[in-house]
């Protein structure tokens, strides 16, 4: 009785921060974790991705642009995407799809118990 863990896509600017959250992650996730944007979509595009958690600072603010992209990429399912950031939820308007918003810094216990509260209820 091996289930396999849910596929969830981690994307986060800081390395030490990135490691962080892919190990507490890891317990209750397959995680695909990554620093730059373009290997993160090669995975949305070819993984069952079970939620995505975005740093939307990440390339100078980039991610803000990709986090309606991730939503559109699939469209015969709806993929949760959680914002996990350093700036305040005044930013939201920016992206009307988040799931849920988290202002770091956030512990990784924390982020695990949420991303399973986001996917249990889709």
């Amino acid at each position: 009785m091996n289930k396999q863990a849910p596929a969830i896509l981690l994307i986060e600017k800081d390395e030490v921060t990135l490691e962080i959250y892919q190990r507490e992650l890891s317990k209750s996730f397959t995680v695909f974790a990554f620093t730059e944007i373009n290997a993160a979509l090669e995975v949305l595009a070819n993984h069952a991705i079970q939620a995505v958690i975005i740093e939307p600072e990440i390339s100078s603010g980039q991610g803000w642009g990709l986090i309606p992209s991730i939503v559109d990429s699939i469209p015969d399912r709806r993929i949760p995407v959680i914002v996990c950031s350093t700036r305040d939820q005044s930013n939201v308007n920016k992206v009307e799809c988040i799931a849920l918003y988290l202002t770091k810094p956030v512990l990784p216990k924390t982020l695990r118990e949420k991303v399973l509260g986001v996917i249990g209820s889709c």
